[in-house]
């Protein structure tokens, strides 16, 4: 019954004979001696609190015959390392093995349909493998497990709920389910070893800071299910480099991508209405932004102004162009070009009508992209060579109009 055995400190060991059908609340609660136990196979449940901070407990196996396992059973069992879930068992309740921090290796069986909040979280796992019978994975079900470097989740879950992976930090494979609709707020916040993520497109929403903090992943492809991205969805993902956004997401959140100090191209799907405040602020390495939208995303404040304008390339639905040369924080973009998308291999068309090279003028210097090894010849308006050589940054004496030669190209500039 509840509270059998709780608080016997001197206990070290327990056999459960086949008789017993059920082990109550609290029954071996803070038995802090407790080295072993053998579950008999008529237990058929497993009650709240059940083996708390049985903090000598090394080792479980969970029958067949158990088909639930309460709040907090194992909670602080520091000693457990392992555990083997049976196949009886359709739920793990709230805070199940929770702070069971040497706890490395668990077999989760395949009648589980849920797995609840806080589950594992602070577990030592190295590797979880969710299996199809699950449905649901509930907020923080492994939060914290700073060890756990892969995870599969099974096909038949639907969510991944909010914090779930926070501070995963060793984390660097996933594979989600081809069932997932959304992705909770913080989800995979701080998993700072993962370098790729495969979106399915079942998914239709990305909470905020869900990939916040990601420092390894490098590119991101958001399916056409989307609709929103969250506020910060992906900030200070450093070493993102590619990003590109599906046909059905209509906002792009606050925050979205800020500091992705390496992202270099990103493609706006056409449906994007909205830009948040700061989305793209401080990505400074942008060489390449296409918005296939047919009307300009309104922005919000700082959306864009933080992406060196004078370098990167703009590639716009051509029927779209002067509304863009027009709009809030588009016009700032030196170069725009319009293209058909619907063309497939259209904006590399547009890429290699000059090579992929360009010139700007920058404050008191001329900048050039796209033939750092070619060499540079600038010349002034009476024709006298001024520079002539490889730098990318090439200092002029004074404000006027300077013809550049280089890659066979030449471009007029007035500074």
């Amino acid at each position: 019954g509840d509270y059998a055995f709780s608080y016997c400190s001197a206990l070290t060991s327990v056999t459960i004979p086949n008789s017993v059908t059920s082990i109550g609340n609290s029954a071996f609660y803070w038995c802090t001696g407790l080295t072993t136990v053998s579950i008999g196979n008529s237990v058929t449940s497993i009650g709240e609190h059940a083996f708390y901070w049985c903090s000598a407990l090394t080792s479980v196996t969970i029958p067949d015959s158990v088909t639930s396992i309460g709040d907090d059973a194992f909670r602080g069992c520091s000693a457990l390392t392992s555990v083997t879930i049976g196949n009886g068992v359709t739920s793990i309740d709230d805070y199940a093995f929770s702070d069971s921090s040497a706890l490395t290796s668990v077999t989760i069986g395949n009648s589980v349909t849920s797995i609840g909040d806080y589950a594992f979280s602070g577990c030592a796992l190295t590797s979880v493998t969710i299996p199809d019978s699950v449905t649901s994975i509930g907020e923080r079900a492994f939060y914290n497990c700073s060890d756990l470097t892969s995870v599969s989740i099974g096909n038949s879950v639907t969510s991944i709920g909010d914090y779930v992976f926070y501070g995963c930090y060793s984390l660097t494979s996933v594979t989600i389910g081809n069932s997932i609709t959304s992705i909770g707020d913080y989800a995979f916040y701080g998993c700072r070893s993962l370098t790729s993520v495969m979106i399915p497109d079942s998914v239709t929403s990305i909470g905020d800071y869900a990939f916040c903090g990601c420092y390894s992943l490098t590119s991101v492809m958001i399916p056409d299910s989307v609709i929103s991205i969250g506020d910060s969805a992906f900030c200070h993902s450093e070493s993102l480099t590619s990003v590109t956004i599906g046909e059905s997401v209509t906002s792009i959140g606050d925050n979205a991508f800020r500091e992705c100090t390496a992202l270099a191209s990103v493609t706006i799907g056409e449906s994007v209405t909205s830009i948040g405040d700061y989305a793209f602020y401080y990505c400074r390495a942008m060489t390449r932004l296409e918005s296939r939208a047919e009307v300009p995303p309104a922005c919000g404040y700082y959306a864009l102004d933080d992406i060196n304008k004078q370098t990167c390339a703009l590639f716009v639905p051509i029927k779209s162009l002067d509304a863009y040369k027009a709009a809030d924080q588009w016009k700032d973009f030196v170069f725009i070009t319009g293209v058909d998308f619907d063309k497939p291999g259209s904006v590399e068309d547009a890429v290699s009508e000059n090579g992929g090279v360009y010139v700007v003028a920058n404050n008191d210097s001329i900048e050039v992209t796209g033939a750092d090894n070619a060499v540079k010849t600038v010349y002034n308006i009476n024709g006298q060579v001024i520079y002539s050589g490889t730098d990318t940054t090439i200092s002029v004496p004074e404000n006027g109009i300077y013809i550049v030669r280089v890659a066979g190209q030449t471009f007029k500039v007035a500074l």
